[in-house]
């Protein structure tokens, strides 16, 4: 198992993390420009851990996240939401994750609530340690049944700490090079891989139109590929505030069952953030 522990640390046993972003509008493509689109993203998440063993941990939390977008002429979602139960084991070295397996049973839905809308995402990992306090590998792999394409997806990270001031967090959703100001204050640049695996409502609307009606009721991928900078505020040693803003690369709606996609084009995006770990 994971041979450095940290001890002197204490693991926090409720975590709560919220944060809203803002994506500008920018035209959504398939074949030629269907209108200008805007992305506003709400999400939150709480979790409590209880101890079973030594430094194992049970997480129990909710999790709840919105897209919500600007109307166009594309048979597209207006909205895209997910409520889901979190259920996990964790192996923990003081307030750093070093292990877990985590279930996300839950609805992934436009509107409807039902079985076809129903999934349970599955995410486990682990962190090697390569060198202790410096260099740590993350290896593990993502599950959803509700994904399209590839339904199970690698996950590699790595962890570098050189010096007391910078770290390199490589791992995904967010990965970020980070810069200590001082014991308060952050600085970074990283990306963000925002989205989910979703089902879409039946809407009668898209009957006997070719090429549309087949989107009725099918599942979609949805992705957006953000880069930027921000800083990390820390209001005590529990509880932070981030601030970033940068550019949303692209974003995807990707139909993978029916065959078809739509993007974006590029446009600028700014997100606030809450968190809390006690």
């Amino acid at each position: 198992m994971i041979t450095q522990t940290k001890t002197e640390e204490k693991v926090p046993t409720d975590i709560f993390t919220a944060d809203t972003t803002y994506v500008f509008e920018s035209d959504l493509n398939h074949g030629g420009s269907f209108g200008k689109q805007y992305e506003l993203q709400d999400r939150f998440e709480y979790g409590h851990r209880f101890l079973v063993s030594g430094s194992w941990y049970l997480h129990l939390g909710v999790a709840y996240n919105r897209f919500d977008f600007g109307n166009t002429d594309a048979p597209v979602p207006v909205h895209l939401q997910s409520g889901a139960g979190v259920i996990g084991i964790e192996y923990m070295q003081g307030a750093d994750l070093g292990a877990f397996l985590q279930f996300r049973p839950g609805f992934y839905t436009e509107e409807h609530l039902g079985l076809s809308s129903f999934d349970c995402p599955i995410l486990i990992g682990r962190f090697w340690v390569l060198q202790p306090d410096k260099l740590y590998v993350l290896t593990g792999a993502y599950a959803a049944f509700l994904r399209g394409g590839f339904p199970v997806l690698p996950l590699v990270g790595v962890v570098w700490k050189p010096n007391d001031r910078i770290k390199l967090m490589g791992v995904l959703p967010d990965p970020r090079l980070i810069y200590m100001v001082n014991k308060q204050l952050e600085v970074f640049v990283g990306g963000e891989l925002s989205g989910g695996s979703f089902r879409t409502d039946h809407h009668d609307s898209f009957d006997n139109i070719p090429h549309v009606d087949k989107l009725s009721g099918t599942q979609v991928d949805y992705a957006d590929y953000r880069a930027g900078a921000g800083f990390t505020y820390n209001l005590s040693d529990a509880i932070s505030i981030d601030g970033s803003g940068g550019c949303s690369i692209q974003r995807s709606f990707n139909f993978h069952r029916a065959g078809e996609y739509y993007r974006t084009d590029p446009a600028p995006y700014l997100q606030f953030a809450f968190k809390a770990a006690f």
